[in-house]
């Protein structure tokens, strides 16, 4: 099997998620700069920079098809608030997230899995969380940030691929909220 980067591998390491745009990514990597760089943490690139929904891993073609016919889920455009950092001790992971959580993004994040779980998905066996991962392997800081307003008007389909110690994610399909 040749290894041409345009090949697609057989299986889909994917996940929907609200895909900020290059506006407010910008705002995200501004407010957190210092916290992240105290963090002593691997920033993540600003290009990645996201809300993941639901994971669902690798799929093979017959299963990223299946995804892809889940969306639209109708809950109209929302705004999150991100205005928290955090970081998760077990995991070493900064974080950047809303202290309070809009009704439009759970119900979003429950008729999304719901769709998924009918096409026999399995969902994490564990409490959704919305963030932005802002570092990894991060240590405690006590800092505060400027609130980013972000305007979640579509949902994302994403496809994450190995990029030597990174990784590279492309946007497979986008639908409105």
């Amino acid at each position: 099997m040749s290894n041409a980067p345009d090949e697609r591998p057989n299986r889909h390491r994917v996940f929907f998620a609200l895909w900020p745009d290059d506006a407010t990514r910008s705002a995200i990597s501004r407010a957190t700069r210092d916290v992240v760089r105290a963090s002593g943490g691997r920033p993540i690139a600003k290009e990645r920079l996201h809300v993941t929904v639901a994971f669902l891993g690798e799929l093979t073609a017959a299963g990223l098809d299946a995804a892809r016919g889940v969306p639209p889920i109708s809950v109209g455009p929302f705004e999150l608030v991100l205005d928290a950092v955090g970081i998760w001790p077990e995991s070493k992971i900064l974080w950047f997230a809303p202290s309070a959580l809009p009704t439009a993004l759970l119900e979003l994040e429950a008729r999304l899995w719901d769709a998924l779980l009918e096409l026999g998905f399995r969902s994490e066996d564990r409490e959704y969380r919305p963030h932005v991962t802002l570092a990894r392997r991060a240590r405690p800081v006590e800092a505060g940030v400027e609130p980013v307003r972000f305007l979640a008007s579509d949902l994302a389909l994403v496809e994450s691929f190995p990029d030597g110690r990174n990784v590279h994610y492309e946007v497979l399909e986008r639908w409105p909220l």
